[in-house]
């Protein structure tokens, strides 16, 4: 995964309560553009929807506490 870029989705009509949206986008190694939405579930402390690249829901998650969305 190269040239990783996440940023909030807080448009989307959810409650920001319970619910954190994020944008991603990537290149992969065969530099194939990806991207798509992650859906983080505050009250389950998880990610939920279609299963996701460890790779990349960990550096989601790192982002999320980086920017003080979630807690350690």
């Amino acid at each position: 995964m190269r040239d990783l870029r996440l940023s909030f989705f807080d448009d989307s009509g959810f409650p920001r309560e319970g619910r954190i949206l994020l944008f991603y986008s990537f290149e992969t190694e065969e530099r194939l553009p990806r991207s798509g939405i992650l859906h983080y579930h505050v009250g389950e402390k998880r990610f939920v929807g279609p299963r996701h690249d460890r790779e990349l829901t960990s550096a989601a998650l790192a982002f999320l506490e980086r920017e003080g969305r979630v807690g350690p």
